[in-house]
């Protein structure tokens, strides 16, 4: 049987989820990067893909990828504590960073 992928674009980097059950991480689903948006400039996309869905070794990723992952992981339910861990800044950057979200969200509507 093959694996189903759900398209969910929520950023400039469309995101797919893998619907199954990563063996060492249980039954979360994985989050699939897409590679092939273009217009963001600086970013690896499956650096970030590996950081999102706990691959190790994790990469360092610059700030524009670290905020992309941060998003994805929030989207996905990752706690501030565990986003921070994975991205190797303090829990306080990304409930900075998710402010931030919200801010923009509110001016958008």
């Amino acid at each position: 049987m093959r694996p189903a992928f759900t398209p969910r674009p929520r950023t400039a980097a469309s995101a797919f989820v893998l619907s199954g059950t990563d063996p060492i991480r249980g039954p979360r689903p994985r989050v699939h990067v897409s590679t092939t948006a273009t217009g963001v400039p600086g970013v690896d996309f499956l650096a970030v893909e590996r950081v999102v869905n706990g691959d190790l070794p994790l990469p360092d990723l610059n700030e524009a990828e670290q905020e992309l992952a941060a998003r994805l992981m929030t989207r996905e339910g990752l706690g501030a504590e565990e986003i921070a861990e994975r991205l190797r800044v303090e829990p306080r950057t990304v409930t900075r960073w998710r402010a931030a979200w919200k801010k923009e969200e509110g001016e958008g509507s």
